[in-house]
């Protein structure tokens, strides 16, 4: 009579095997993604942005009495300037909370009533567009929103109505967003011409260090 081979021990190892094995591919499951996770980017540090009390081309900002002493507002210059402050502060505050990036905004006046409208972001700029960009072809001519690069910005051009049949129509507002690095300017005016606008953006962006 054959004595009976014994499968009771391969089946042990088997089965221990088989349970390494299986806790291996669960190890290598699970920390596969906490390593490339290790890896990934850090997230850029929020940078620390605010807006200068004055603009190149002689814009004071209108939270400062200053901005009006010369102009034909001199008379209301300090309350003007509390409630522009106030303005400022409220924009300071709902900007970086709606965004979730450092942000900041200011308005500026020259000549005591031509006022410049300018925001500053941590971006890399790019999400600037007017809400539609109709073809001059179908409105005959000359559309009354344009899109255009100027320098080294994007400007929306909001064009008013043509003083007499056959002239063109003028810019009513420009705004402009001009970015560096991960800095984005956005400036407006009815006052100041579009190209302006992108001088002051350029030279207000070598202000902020990014290094």
């Amino acid at each position: 009579m054959s004595t009976p081979t014994s499968t009771g021990r391969p089946s042990v190892v088997a089965i221990l095997l088989g349970v390494l094995f299986l806790g291996l591919l669960a190890a290598f499951a699970i920390g596969l993604p906490k390593a490339q996770g290790d890896e990934a980017a850090p997230e850029p540090e929020k940078l620390s942005l605010t807006l200068p009390d004055t603009l190149p081309g002689g814009y004071v900002a209108s939270d400062d009495p200053a901005a009006f002493a010369d102009g034909q507002l001199a008379d209301q210059a300090d309350e003007i300037a509390k409630q522009e402050a106030a303005n400022a502060d409220y924009g300071n505050g709902v900007l970086p909370d709606a965004l979730g990036t450092s942000a900041a905004t200011r308005t500026y006046v020259a000549d005591g009533t031509e006022a410049v409208f300018v925001q500053v972001f941590q971006s890399e700029g790019g999400a600037f567009a007017p809400n539609s960009i109709p073809d001059p072809a179908n409105t005959g001519g000359q559309a009354g929103t344009e899109m255009t690069k100027v320098g080294d910005g994007a400007c929306i051009l909001t064009y008013g109505q043509a003083q007499a049949a056959g002239q063109a129509a003028p810019v009513a507002f420009s705004q402009c967003q001009v970015s560096e690095g991960e800095v984005t300017v956005q400036i407006g005016s009815s006052a100041v011409a579009a190209d302006d606008l992108v001088g002051v953006a350029d030279e207000l962006l070598k202000t902020y260090d990014q290094d």
